[in-house]
């Protein structure tokens, strides 16, 4: 009983404060940030072009949330690339499911085989360009794997 009230407490407490991620967070403790940058970290989506000019390193970082998938040069200048995977939104299949089988299908999980294929998933690919430790631009492709 006290884990559940414990609990409840915890959550309603998060929600009174604002909780949020952790782009939102730092645009909240940051006023002084120019509106796009603003919008970048409060979406936590960076657009292609040159809205993320001036954004520092470590906003870029809070902003994608993960390590970047590959660090390499783009004209001499130091760029960060992101590859993001996603399902699409098609529905799962589950006609050829057997209801006997404990598989992925009958827990109400994706057909392994129909999320790795191309139709599947669409992938999204973001390359930051600095320039010392300040974005410059940023280059988004979405495509299919």
């Amino acid at each position: 009983m006290k884990k559940t009230t414990l609990l409840i407490v915890a959550a309603a407490s998060c929600l009174l404060s604002g909780c949020g991620t952790p782009g939102q967070t730092y645009a909240k403790q940051h006023p002084e940030l120019p509106a796009p940058h603003r919008q970048i970290l409060m979406t936590g989506k960076i657009p292609d072009g040159d809205a993320v000019a001036g954004m520092t390193r470590e906003q870029i970082q809070i902003v994608m949330g993960v390590d970047a998938t590959q660090y390499t040069k783009v004209d001499g200048h130091d760029a960060w690339v992101y590859v993001k995977k996603r399902l699409t939104s098609e529905p799962f299949s589950v006609a050829h499911s057997d209801f006997g089988q404990q598989d992925n299908r009958n827990r109400g999980m994706p057909d392994e085989t129909a999320a790795q294929s191309p139709e599947g998933q669409r992938s999204v690919k973001t390359t930051i360009i600095f320039d010392g430790n300040v974005a410059t631009r940023a280059d988004v492709v979405n495509g299919g794997l």
